[in-house]
């Protein structure tokens, strides 16, 4: 009977994902989470801390969705409003968090928010680490020219530029972000899920076009990605090209319970230094986290 009882354990997976995980010796820095509200889902600040001390997450990196502007579902506030909300939050908690801008290329200016560039922790690190675009959430195409003048300030201040990138043919598709790399080809672009919920192709497949051509520095970061594809991303592309990132806390209150099937992949088929690389060591690299 017993014998019985530990197949049916296994089959199910109690020995895995039945027990909360502690990720704390890894020591994860998830490039993708946020503050503010979105109706309908759990983006808290303290849901956020919550999921970062229950699984031993070293860092995260916040952007303010209240900068989105999706009617009846966010709050669509200024770039000043909603960058200042971030700025608050990781001065509140600096051993955890660490600030993207949020762009808002529609109607925000590039002058206005390259003060936040400079603004530092009472420790001298900064409290801004880069840029966050969100085309399909404030309406422009990732490659609009509008975009350029952020761009220029990832130049100037070395800082990488994340987009959200989605489905090919919209505003966000992975050719529309790498069209806007090439023309700031210094600037390290992070592609945030490697294609929103798939297809995942169109996206590893530019990410080795930029590769192959050096004529852009591209990246694919793992939020809602499927694991086997972000493995297969990792063996195409290198473990310097793909980061890890959550968009955290999309899945709520446990939040970080939907990556253990991903953080174990990695975790088995990866050796030791390339999985520190996807969890840590790249975004230490690109973002300039200590």
């Amino acid at each position: 009977m017993w014998i019985r009882f530990f197949f049916i354990f296994i089959l199910f997976g109690g020995c895995c994902y039945g027990e909360e995980a502690d990720w704390s010796q890894y020591g994860i820095i998830d490039i993708h989470a946020h503050i503010g509200t979105f109706r309908g889902y759990n983006l808290g600040l303290e849901t956020l801390l919550e999921n970062l001390r229950k699984y031993g997450i070293r860092t995260a990196l916040i952007s303010n969705i209240d900068g989105a502007n999706v009617t009846l579902l966010t709050k669509n506030l200024s770039e000043t409003e909603s960058n200042r909300a971030t700025e608050e939050a990781v001065r509140q908690h600096p051993k955890l968090l660490r600030g993207l801008i949020w762009a808002k290329p529609e109607n925000g200016s590039p002058a206005a928010v390259e003060t936040l560039l400079s603004h530092k922790l009472e420790n001298g690190d900064p409290i801004f680490v880069g840029i966050k675009f969100h085309p399909e959430f404030n309406h422009f195409s990732a490659d609009d020219q509008r975009v350029d003048g952020y761009m220029k300030l990832c130049e100037k201040y070395g800082i990488p530029a994340v987009f959200h990138c989605g489905y090919p043919g919209t505003k966000s598709s992975a050719d529309k972000i790498f069209a806007v790399a090439r023309r700031h080809p210094s600037v390290p672009v992070i592609l945030y899920h490697m294609g929103f919920f798939g297809p995942h192709e169109p996206a590893i497949a530019v990410a080795k076009k930029a590769l192959l051509n050096q004529d852009a520095l591209l990246y694919l970061e793992t939020a809602q990605a499927d694991p086997d594809a972000v493995l297969s991303a990792i063996r195409q592309l290198g473990s310097n090209s793909v980061l890890f990132g959550t968009d955290a806390t999309y899945f709520g209150r446990d939040h970080y319970a939907k990556y253990r099937k991903l953080v174990d992949l990695l975790r088995q088929e990866l050796s030791p230094e390339d999985f520190v690389k996807i969890m840590r060591g790249n975004a230490e690299a690109l973002f300039r986290l200590k």
